[in-house]
C-alpha cells in the first residue's frame, strides 16, 4: 500500500486506503475510510473531498469534519474548477485569435516550444490573421495537402459519402471558410441545431417560395412516386416540377388503398385542386393498370390536363416483358442461380473476389433492369469464373463436391448454351438499359431526348442481330 506521504492530494492526510477482500475488489477503485466519521468509500479520492467539503454530489456529507478542514478541501476544489474552466477559455480564446491553426512542424513558431501542441499549430502574429500574400510553390502544394488531409479524416471518421465532395454546398462552405481566414470557431452542436437549422429552413423556404411563384406563369407536372418503406408500408410521394425545379408537397400513406385505381383517383384529384386545376398541365405516375385507370378518370374530369406514365417505368416493365421471352428467361435464371450461390457462401464468396478482383452484380427485387445489369457483370467476367472452377482451391474445397457446386461450374463451362443465351439476352437489352439510364437520371431532362433515344435503341438492336427481322420481332410485341 503507497504511503499517504507520497500523495499529493489533500485529501489523503484526512483519509486512509483500506483493504478490502479479493473478491469484492473492483478494478482501478481506491477503497478509503474517513479519519472523522469511520465511513468506507470507494470509486476514488474525489468522492472523500466531496464528503469532507460536504458539496452533497457524489457522497453524503461529513458530520464530524472541522470547520478548517471543510473549508481547506472546499478551496481545493473551487480552485480546480476555476483552473479547469481557465484553460477552455485560453483555448477559445486562441482559436478565436488564430493562435491555433493546424499546419507541418516546420511552421511552428520561433520563440520557443512551450508543448506538444506547438508541433501541430501555427501562431499568427499581431498583424493579421491572413496568410502571406507570396507563398512558395514548394509550401503551397504542403500546406494544401495538409489541409485536404484533414478533410478527409473528417470524411472518414463520420462515415460521409466521398459523393459529398461534388455538393455545391461544400464547396461553399470551404470557400465560406477560406474567405473568413484563421482562426474560424467552428460552430458547436448546439448552434447546429438551434439557429443554423432555423436559419437554413427560412433560407429553403424562400427558395421553395420564389419556385412556387413562376407556377402561374409556366404551368407544372404534378409528379407521383409511389415506393414502399422499410416497415413496407406504400407510401406516395407528390411533387410538382417545371422548368425551375421540383418542390415536394407531402408524403401520403396509400397502404390501404394503393390498389385501388378510384382511391389513387381520389388522392391525384385533391393534390390537383389544392395546386390549382389551371396550372397543373401534366400528371405523371407509374404505369400499372390502377394508375392508368386513375389518369384516365383525371383526364375525363378535368379536361386541360394529361395524364402521363414515367417513362422509366414502362421500359422497366418492357425489360420485365423481354425477361419473359423463353431464351432471355433461361439466361436470367441460371445468372441469378450463380449470382445467389456465390453470394450465400461465404468462402466461395472470398475465392471469387480473389480470382475476378471484385464483386459480381447482384439482382434487385424490384428493377427488372438489374437482372440484365447482372448478366452483363458476368460476362464481363467470364474467363475469371471459368478460371476459379477449374482452380486447385475450388477443386480441393468441399462446395466442388456438392450438388450445387457442381451445378453452378456447369453452367459457368457451359458454351453450348448459356453463354450463346447471355450474348443474345445482352444483345437485344443492352441498348434499352441505356435508354433506362437516361430517362432514369437527375441531371438532365430526358424528355426531349427520349423518342430519339429509342429509334437508335431499335436500330442498335437490329444491327446486333445483323439485322435479321426473325431474331428481334418477338421483342416487338412485348411493349
Amino acid at each position: 500500500m503507497s504511503s499517504k506521504n507520497a500523495r499529493k492530494d489533500p485529501a489523503w492526510k484526512y483519509c486512509v486506503e483500506i483493504d478490502v477482500p479479493p473478491s469484492g475488489v473492483k478494478k482501478g477503485y481506491k477503497y478509503m475510510k474517513c479519519n472523522f466519521c469511520s465511513k468506507d468509500f470507494k470509486g476514488g479520492v474525489k468522492r472523500m473531498k466531496d464528503h469532507l467539503a460536504g458539496t452533497n454530489k457524489d457522497a453524503a456529507p461529513c458530520l464530524t469534519v472541522p470547520a478548517e478542514v471543510k473549508e481547506e478541501i472546499k478551496q481545493y476544489l473551487k480552485a480546480f474548477q476555476d483552473s479547469k474552466f481557465a484553460a477552455q477559455r485560453n483555448f477559445e480564446e486562441n482559436v478565436e485569435s488564430g493562435a491555433y491553426y493546424t499546419g507541418s512542424s516546420a511552421s511552428v513558431s520561433n520563440r520557443g516550444v512551450r508543448g506538444p501542441m506547438d508541433w501541430h499549430v501555427h501562431v499568427v502574429s499581431e498583424g493579421g490573421s491572413q496568410p502571406p500574400e507570396t507563398m512558395p510553390p514548394v509550401s503551397a502544394k504542403e500546406h494544401r495537402n495538409q489541409v485536404c488531409l484533414d478533410i478527409g479524416r473528417f470524411f472518414y471518421e463520420n462515415g460521409n459519402p466521398f459523393h459529398a465532395a461534388t455538393s455545391p454546398s461544400f464547396t461553399s462552405m470551404l470557400r465560406s471558410v477560406g474567405n473568413f481566414g484563421r482562426g474560424l470557431k467552428p460552430p458547436t452542436m448546439h448552434e447546429l441545431r438551434t439557429w443554423i437549422l432555423k436559419e437554413e429552413v427560412k433560407t429553403t423556404t424562400e427558395m421553395v417560395n420564389d419556385i412556387k411563384a413562376t407556377w402561374k406563369t409556366t404551368r407544372v407536372s404534378l409528379l407521383s412516386d409511389g415506393w414502399l418503406d422499410m416497415r413496407n408500408r406504400s407510401l406516395i410521394n407528390f411533387l410538382v416540377n417545371n422548368q425551375y425545379g421540383t418542390v415536394f408537397l407531402k408524403t401520403v400513406d396509400a397502404s390501404n388503398c394503393v390498389k385501388d385505381a378510384e382511391k389513387i383517383f381520389e388522392l391525384l384529384d385533391g393534390v390537383i385542386e389544392d395546386i390549382g386545376e389551371d396550372i397543373v398541365v401534366q400528371v405523371v405516375t407509374d404505369n400499372a393498370s390502377n394508375y392508368k385507370k386513375a389518369g384516365e378518370m383525371l383526364m375525363k374530369k378535368r379536361k386541360k390536363l394529361y395524364w402521363t406514365p414515367c417513362a422509366a417505368h414502362c421500359i422497366d416493365l418492357m425489360l420485365e416483358k423481354i425477361g419473359e421471352l423463353p431464351q432471355h428467361k433461361n439466361a436470367l435464371l441460371k445468372a441469378k442461380k450463380v449470382s445467389n450461390f456465390i453470394y450465400n457462401h461465404n468462402w466461395v464468396l472470398n475465392l471469387a473476389r480473389k480470382i475476378l478482383g471484385k464483386d459480381l452484380l447482384r439482382p434487385a427485387a424490384t428493377r427488372f433492369a438489374t437482372a440484365f445489369l447482372t448478366i452483363q457483370s458476368l460476362y464481363d467476367s467470364k474467363d475469371a469464373l471459368q478460371q476459379m472452377f477449374v482452380s486447385n482451391d475450388w477443386k480441393n474445397c468441399a462446395w466442388a463436391k456438392k450438388d450445387d457446386g457442381k451445378n453452378v461450374k456447369k453452367i459457368i463451362m457451359d458454351e453450348r448454351t448459356f453463354w450463346p443465351s447471355v450474348v443474345y439476352t445482352l444483345q437485344t437489352t443492352s441498348p434499352l438499359v441505356e435508354v433506362l439510364r437516361i430517362v432514369d437520371g437527375e441531371q438532365t431532362p430526358a424528355m426531349g431526348f427520349l423518342y430519339g433515344a429509342m429509334d437508335a435503341c431499335k436500330e442498335k438492336i437490329a444491327k446486333n442481330l445483323n439485322n435479321i427481322e426473325a431474331s428481334y420481332k418477338e421483342m416487338g410485341h412485348q411493349r
